[in-house]
């Protein structure tokens, strides 16, 4: 008997609990959405093996199951920091987690990082889905270089997006039109094409647009908020109070569209409205910028909110103190109360009571015309709707501005107006600026000017690179840009070969250096520190992101 029993037990199988054993207890718990049990049986997985990434990743879905985001991405933090920075999956799960805690900035910089780690992977549509989500429907500018094969199409509508910003409304209307032309379903390059249309004077072609955007997409709000300002532009008082009484009922969930609404609302004059989507917007507790807080301070003065909008207007004046603006507007409150009749107040971003007409702006110089959107885009309308008279003074105006822009602009009325004598007068601005006649155009009754050659224009990409970067105090910017310029130049393209502008090649050498070293820097910024336009910067950037540079 004691020979059976010996044999008995040594027939007994023992029960290995490791970390494997809890991780599957944890997933079919998962399965069950049994999250405690889930939770605790990928923590003791963990505690038995606790350099094993993958426990701590099964811990981390767990987490972001049961809502917990943050704690979530911390564990995977560590996964990458601590345990193995191979597994590069797991900034794509950052990225979900940061998205659903509406933190889209930060969802961005793990999609791309992803993408920049394993452009192949099993998560890539996955993560251009997320990007698509934050970029179209959230209507979020991209913040990247990012070189891959939706890159192109981000980047041109965030150079047309900063162009509109910035007063440059034909750039923007070549980049747009380019963009809806390569993706038809690209909603926000349509919204933004109309709103170049109607900055530009082009009434009809601006309809036009936002029609095809609803016909892409019924309800889409920022086309809708276009369609109103359009129709209100043009008296079409029936169809704007039915757009209206519509957009009043409309509560948007993201502070992209309540931002879009609430300033249409203020637009249109429905403070009331404009003030309740700016208060619900800002009581979330995110930050905002200067401008947002100004014209939120406007919804809220002029629907007699005085003390809401002095709260808002030293907000503005915290974030933004050099610009002087909310101080003025500050001062304006303390006028009215002693008794000063205060003018109308227009939704922008400028001192109270300043005209942005170019007729009666206040001109110091004619920087205030390059700088000043709002008379830029007064003055394409001019060139566009004006008398004869104002034509020919929008026409010496523009010579005086002399860029890129201007240019073009006369370049477009000499080839649409049938005026012989206007056409005349638009080639002897071409002729003051310095710019390449049409090869249509007759032999200009002034003589042109000598060129005007810069120094930047007589040296080489290399003396420029020494000379704006090396002996600016940027030694490391300047090697770099050197060694990618000599790579580039053994690979270069005829295309490349016919942007002949030795700094926008610098330009574009700079920002390309900023984005591999991290640096956040617009290719907009670096445009004006050049003086060449964001367009040839971009073309020369793309040109060169076909090049691995590290």
């Amino acid at each position: 008997m004691k020979e059976n029993k010996s044999s008995v037990k040594k027939t007994v199988v023992t029960f290995q609990q490791d970390a494997a054993f809890f991780v599957e207890r944890g997933m079919k718990c998962l399965h069950r959405y049994d999250y405690e049990k889930a939770l605790r049986s990928f923590r003791r997985a963990i505690e038995l093996e606790p350099t094993n990434a993958e426990c701590h990743c099964h811990l981390a879905s767990a987490l972001a199951e049961t809502g917990k985001f943050e704690m979530s991405n911390e564990v995977l933090a560590e996964v990458i920091e601590k345990w193995d920075p191979s597994l590069v999956e797991v900034y794509f799960y950052m990225a979900n987690n940061y998205a659903n805690l509406e933190d889209f900035e930060m969802a961005e910089e793990m999609a791309i990082r992803y993408l920049q780690e394993d452009a192949n992977g099993p998560y890539r549509e996955d993560a251009e889905e997320l990007l698509d989500y934050i970029y179209f429907e959230l209507d979020m500018p991209p913040r990247h270089f990012l070189p891959s094969e939706n890159e192109d199409i981000y980047s041109k509508h965030e150079r047309a997006r900063r162009s509109l910003e910035e007063g440059r409304f034909l750039e923007a209307l070549d980049t747009l039109k380019e963009i809806v032309e390569t993706d038809p379903s690209f909603l926000p390059a349509w919204n933004n094409l109309s709103l170049a249309y109607y900055y530009v004077g082009d009434f009809e072609l601006a309809l036009d647009t936002i029609q095809k955007t609803l016909e892409m997409e019924n309800g889409n709000l920022h086309a809708l908020c276009n369609l109103a300002v359009l129709l209100s532009h043009q008296n079409h008082t029936g169809e704007l109070l039915k757009l209206m009484d519509m957009l009043k009922k409309v509560v948007p969930f993201h502070p992209e569209n309540t931002y879009k609404l609430a300033t249409t609302m203020g637009v249109l004059g429905q403070h009331e409205e404009a003030f309740m989507h700016y208060y619900r917007m800002l009581r979330s507790g995110k930050p905002h910028e200067a401008c947002t807080y100004h014209y939120a301070a406007i919804s809220a003065y002029l629907s007699g909110r005085k003390d809401q909008a002095l709260r808002w207007w030293q907000k503005a004046k915290q974030l933004d103190p050099e610009a002087g603006i909310a101080d003025q507007y500050i001062q304006m409150v303390k006028n009215e109360q002693e008794g000063e009749t205060i003018k109308p107040i227009p939704y922008q971003y400028n001192p109270p009571q300043r005209e942005v007409s170019w007729e009666n702006a206040s001109f110091t110089g004619v920087e205030d015309f390059k700088s000043d959107p709002m008379i830029r885009a007064s003055l394409l309308w001019a060139l566009q709707h004006g008398r004869d008279e104002v034509k020919v003074a929008v026409l010496q105006t523009l010579s005086l501005i002399a860029d890129d822009e201007a240019e073009q602009a006369v370049r477009q009325f000499y080839e649409q107006t049938t005026d012989t004598q206007l056409q005349k007068l638009a080639l002897l601005a071409l002729v003051d600026m310095g710019a390449t006649l049409p090869c249509t155009a007759p032999p200009a009754t002034k003589k042109r000017p000598a060129a005007r050659k810069s120094q930047q224009a007589e040296e080489s990409v290399e003396e420029v690179i020494h000379r704006l970067l090396h002996e600016a105090g940027q030694p490391e910017a300047a090697k770099w840009c050197l060694n990618a310029w000599r790579q580039f130049q053994q690979q270069s393209t005829v295309e490349a070969r016919q942007v002949r502008k030795t700094v926008a090649w610098v330009a574009a050498l700079e920002y390309v250096y900023a984005t591999v070293t991290n640096q956040k820097v617009s290719q907009a910024s670096l445009a004006k520190k050049y003086g060449v336009s964001a367009a040839t910067v971009a073309k020369c950037v793309k040109l060169m992101s076909a090049l691995d540079f590290k």
